[in-house]
């Protein structure tokens, strides 16, 4: 290489401009970790009906979200229990400030006391049959303390659970290691800690896994460390680009970082290959230069297509989702510029020359002969080959319309988690947590007497729950007197439906504190509050479906009273319908731009379409197997479809690459696929290896998200192997065309072939 090389030149300048800049990017990591939140509501964007109509009732009702304490022997005679409510519902001194983390806080016992004094003074049995399931529990004894979430609490979601538990350490006989606790305020801060709290030893376990095979492959310390160092800053330049465009990171968008990382060593290790090829021909300084000019075009079709697979997933309305594709494949793209400039650098100036590599020829190569086998057999195989994975493809297709999708609760923990444990207890002995809000907008309301609107809501709520999946319901109609019936005749009768109106009347205010009621605009805004079980996994769809039909029977005479439907529950299920959509959306994108730019490298319309099976094949072959097992798709499983597509394409390139090489050499397709094979053959198994392996450690993540997409991804990126080794060269040897070779062209391409006489 002449002396007037860029890496000669600028490679110094290249080297300190990478080390200036890293404690900027540290700095980026950094705040981006610090700043990690998750927030399941949040997953929908505003324009959703579902998400507006969730925002409408918080603005009048205030947030559902609450937070549900219990322990063993916490029964309605327990003094422990008012202690509790007290000590959670006091002020906490932060940094000289008084802070409430929560709001309004609610006991069994004291509910149950409302019931029955005056001026209700319900029977003791119906007022703990109207509390069952919400405060009380169904042997009529445990209890609970419900706390909802204050608006300082909503900003700091971990300090207030926190604060939740230090005050069992304020109550006699109490502490925090008894408490059982459950509900919206817990959820996203116990994602936070699944996420975090593994994630450093799982990145030290991924380093060792990818170091360990670079070291087995390169068996070069310095060739290595170069590659792993790229990587390193790759990822963490991935979480400063989130951070300093100010997106706040959550749990999902830590995968795209761990992807970068694995994605950069995957192109590191190609690049290396191509230097350690040229160094039995060339000097390490001239290897350099042949070696970008070899990986240029492969590394940068290879980087583009992982982007445009990742972009697909922008086309999702689900926040994490779009955020995932588009800082993923912002990162991609920035690895690649520093893998084209600061690793040529680095090898320049820190030249890489183990004899081993030196003295090394592909006769030697220890898979020579499987090479030499695979192309000699393909010219015979292709067909069947090629055959077989039509058909694999026409059945995955099939098992892919079977796909279910589901974004609860017990999707983002393993079984054993302690949060699903404290959630199944208190659902066992207490009562359910996933809120559905049923608001019953009454227009007139002076037209209808007070007695009959509350009969009314009475009505309502007994018929909701009655509906199959709901276990708990609460109105004002619960802490009202209770209604006599409407048809009941006499003086007295008028008399007894007089002061129960006159009650009901003076309690109206009460109704607005305890957020039942709300008037707007002259119309009344009654709540009704439906709980279901998250350990029964519902089809939340179906569920809907009968809420609706109950209420709308219900509702029949009264034409003036409006329902609105809102809560976690049509937010989760409009989050599942949103899943299956995207996935179809984001993958037909995917295949449909990177199948354009696989006809423009081939030339050929028809072979560019096949040339899509066997990057295709290993997702819909996971897909559609889980459609026909049932096995239900969620965030994580969502996010490997369209990835593993862009990542799938990497290898395909390459190979594509040197078999086009092969064919302007003037050799024939059987020699040419040789050919692909001795050159990228071993750097496609190291890569493949390192990619999934490398992931394959996250699958060890307590948050179900990560580790489905590891485990996944480590099995699509295996299977999309053996396709790129198997079908891509059969179908190559089905399709292509061998071009005339001109003389130019002939010479180029040996000039670029290490031909092997």
């Amino acid at each position: 290489m002449s002396q007037s090389s860029w890496q000669d030149r600028f490679g110094w300048f290249i080297l300190v401009f990478f080390l200036a800049v890293t404690p900027v990017v540290m700095m980026g990591t950094k705040g981006a970790w610090d700043g990690i939140k998750n927030r399941v509501e949040d997953w929908l964007p505003e324009t959703f009906e579902e998400t507006q109509r969730l925002m409408w009732f918080y603005e009048r009702f205030g947030t559902d979200e609450l937070l549900m304490v219990s322990w063993e022997g916490c029964t309605l005679e327990d003094p422990r229990v008012g202690q509790y409510a007290e000590a959670i519902a006091a002020a906490d001194n932060v940094d000289g400030q008084e802070v409430h983390w929560f709001g309004e806080v609610v006991t069994g016992p004291d509910a149950l006391e409302s019931l029955t004094a005056e001026p209700l003074e319900l029977p003791k049995s119906l007022a703990v049959d109207r509390l069952t399931h919400w405060l009380i529990g169904e042997d009529g004894e445990q209890t609970c303390v419900v706390a909802v979430v204050s608006p300082q609490g909503e900003e700091n979601r971990s300090a207030a659970i926190e604060f939740a538990y230090e005050a069992a350490d304020k109550v006699e006989g109490l502490s925090r290691e008894d408490l059982i606790v459950a509900g919206t305020t817990l959820d996203g801060v116990a994602i936070d800690k699944a996420s975090k709290d593994s994630l450093a030893a799982l990145n030290l376990g991924s380093f060792a896994v990818c170091i360990l095979i670079m070291a087995i492959g390169f068996r070069s310390f310095r060739a290595t460390m170069i590659v792993f160092v790229l990587a390193i800053f790759c990822e963490q330049l991935s979480m400063a680009i989130m951070y300093f465009s100010g997106q706040q990171m959550d749990s999902v968008l830590t995968l795209a970082s761990n992807l970068t990382y694995v994605l950069s060593i995957s192109s590191g290790v190609h690049l290396m290959n191509y230097y350690r090829e040229s160094l039995a021909e060339r000097s390490p300084k001239e290897s350099v230069g042949w070696a970008l000019r070899s990986a240029l075009v492969p590394c940068l079709l290879s980087a583009g297509t992982t982007a445009v697979g990742m972009l697909s997933l922008t086309v999702s309305q689900i926040r994490p989702v779009t955020n995932f594709g588009a800082y993923a494949a912002a990162s991609i793209l920035a690895a690649a510029v520093v893998l084209l400039i600061w690793v040529p650098a680095a090898m320049y100036k820190f030249p890489i020359d183990p004899a081993a590599w030196r003295h090394e020829t592909k006769a030697a190569s220890r898979l020579h002969p499987l090479w030499e086998m695979l192309s000699r057999n393909m010219s015979v195989a292709k067909w069947p080959i090629f055959l077989a994975s039509l058909a694999v493809l026409c059945v995955s297709v099939f098992g892919v319309q079977k796909i279910s999708t589901s974004a609860q609760l017990h999707d983002l923990f393993w079984s054993d988690a302690p949060i699903l444990r404290d959630y199944d207890w208190l659902e066992e002995n207490v009562g359910p947590l996933i809120p559905i809000e049923i608001v019953l907008k009454i227009d007139q309301p002076e037209e209808i007497q007070t007695d009959e609107r509350f009969r009314i809501i009475d009505h309502l709520q007994q018929s909701i729950q009655q509906v199959d999946g709901v276990s708990a319901t609460m109105s004002a109609a619960t802490f009202a007197p209770v209604i006599p019936p409407k048809d009941e005749k006499g003086f007295r009768a008028v008399m007894r439906r007089a002061s129960i109106r006159k009650i009901l009347e003076g309690r109206l205010p009460r109704y607005v504190e305890m957020n039942y009621l709300r008037n707007e605009d002259g119309d009344e805004l009654w709540r009704i509050s439906a709980r279901v079980r998250a350990a029964d996994r519902l089809n939340y769809g179906a569920l809907m479906n009968r809420l609706r039909a109950s209420v709308d029977q219900s509702l029949t005479d009264y034409p003036t009273i409006e329902p609105i439907y809102s809560g976690s529950v049509p937010l989760i299920f409009k989050a599942q319908s949103e899943m299956l959509s995207d996935l179809i959306k984001s993958f037909g994108l995917a295949f449909v731009m990177i199948a354009v730019i696989m006809m423009i490298l081939l030339r050929n319309v028809v072979t560019g379409l096949f040339s899509m099976i066997p990057n295709v094949l290993p997702t819909l072959l996971a897909f559609g197997t889980m459609g026909y097992l049932g096995v239900q798709v969620e965030i994580g499983s969502l996010l490997t479809a369209s990835a593993a597509l862009g990542i799938a394409v990497d290898d395909s390139l390459h190979f594509i690459s040197w078999f086009n090489k092969g064919l302007r050499a003037g050799k024939s397709k059987i020699e040419a696929t040789r050919l692909a094979y001795e050159h990228c053959g071993l750097a496609m198994i190291q890569t493949s290896l390192i990619c999934s392996l490398g992931l394959l450690v996250f699958a060890l993540s307590p948050f179900t998200p990560v580790s489905r997409f590891a485990f996944l991804m480590c099995g699509l990126l295996l299977t999309a192997l053996l396709c790129d080794l198997l079908i891509l060269p059969a179908i190559l040897l089905c399709f292509t065309k061998k071009p005339k070779p001109t003389t130019e062209s002939t010479e180029a391409g040996l000039g670029d072939v290490h031909a092997e006489e």
